[in-house]
């Protein structure tokens, strides 16, 4: 077997023996389909029936000219329609093996699990460190060599790693993160009077984005008006702002109370309940300018509220001074398309008193209910 394969290196090199260009090379026909030379090196040759070779003028007869410095023809046996259909696809000319050395660009499509596309999805060459991303239609294209390794990631799916083998469009599907993504915390400071705050944040999973920038602790000057002054940026800031990631016990989802909101009511409901629970009216137009046209995707949307003490669960803040009042809210939501029964939510009422410190965020744990059949 081994001499056979010493055979057909022979054959190859004593062909294009004296040329200096790659792309003068012998013909390389399997089963009268031309393929590149590399599928010599992924068929068994236990699985070869046959060899024959043309010089130039009878490739030329049968090929044309790009038979024209011979060809080897190679009859296989004992090799499934399946296995060859996938050996002439990978090994056709129009999809041969680059050289290491050359660079060329490689594009590609990225889905979710139901195949729908990801636009704005991160593509990385971790070996060149090119970047790019994902158009509306989860397209992209990026400059490769053979062997780099691209790396495909997305907020709240699982990051995947390809090698480049070959100049094939690439097909990515990645797989929603186990974890949940904690969007748009924010934190208001309201002090009686002009006051130096440091606060440490401990967040039960992963921080990810924060502005501005957290670093072990944010020092910061607040005013009574709300306004922040960053001791490390010299900015002025309405609130500070955090994401992350958690990875909730599965106990964390069983909710047995909340809210069924539809769409069209979401506007009232947030700000009866936000206000009732201690949001101003500032507080609460931006939580429902940021979470309103999320929402507004789904017919229904359970939605239920971690409030004070339970926010614990996710983050702690360590407030020094210590705020005389603390209002903190994270929002858990997931879209449904028929109305359901729940018990309704029994929210409490926080009255303002002297220092009051007022944060908000919230998580969509559709994935989770869906993946677990929650």
């Amino acid at each position: 077997m081994e001499s056979l394969k010493i055979l057909l290196f022979y054959l190859f090199t004593i062909t294009t023996f004296g040329q200096e260009k790659p792309n003068n090379e012998a013909l390389i026909v399997v089963n009268e389909k031309i393929v590149h030379k590399d599928i010599l090196n992924a068929i068994d040759p236990k699985n070869i029936e046959s060899v024959n070779v043309l010089k130039d003028k009878e490739a030329i007869a049968i090929y044309g000219q790009i038979g024209k410095n011979g060809a080897i023809l190679i009859t296989t046996k004992d090799i499934s329609k399946r296995e060859l259909k996938k050996l002439y696809k990978k090994y056709s000319p129009e999809n041969s093996i680059k050289n290491e050395s050359d660079v060329f660009k490689i594009s590609g499509t990225v889905y979710d699990c139901e195949k729908l596309p990801i636009p704005g999805a991160y593509i990385k060459n971790l070996n060149s460190k090119a970047e790019t991303q994902a158009d509306f239609d989860g397209k992209f294209s990026i400059e490769v060599k053979i062997n780099d390794i691209l790396e495909i990631s997305f907020l709240e799916f699982k990051s995947h790693k390809i090698k480049i083998e070959n100049n094939e469009n690439l097909v990515v599907n990645l797989k929603a993160d186990q974890q949940i993504m904690l969007e748009k915390p924010v934190i208001y400071l309201y002090p009686t009077e002009k006051t130096a705050i440091d606060i440490k944040l401990d967040l039960k999973g992963k921080l990810l984005t924060t502005f501005p920038k957290y670093d072990k602790k944010w020092e910061v000057i607040a005013e009574p008006n709300g306004q922040i002054f960053d001791k490390k940026t010299n900015r002025y800031y309405s609130s500070l702002f955090w994401d992350g990631t958690i990875d909730f016990p599965s106990a964390h989802y069983k909710y047995e109370d909340g809210f069924i909101v539809p769409k069209e009511k979401l506007t009232e409901f947030f700000i009866e309940k936000l206000e009732y629970i201690g949001l101003n009216n500032q507080e609460t137009n931006e939580f429902i300018q940021y979470w309103l046209h999320i929402l507004e995707r789904n017919k229904y949307n359970f939605i239920h509220f971690l409030i004070n003490e339970e926010c614990n669960e996710i983050a702690t803040l360590k407030v020094n001074p210590k705020p005389e009042t603390t209002i903190r809210i994270y929002m858990d939501f997931y879209g449904l398309e028929n109305f359901t029964q729940i018990n309704e939510q029994q929210l409490p009422k926080t009255e303002r008193k002297g220092f009051t410190l007022v944060e908000w965020g919230g998580s969509d744990v559709s994935s989770k209910i869906k993946n677990n059949e929650l």
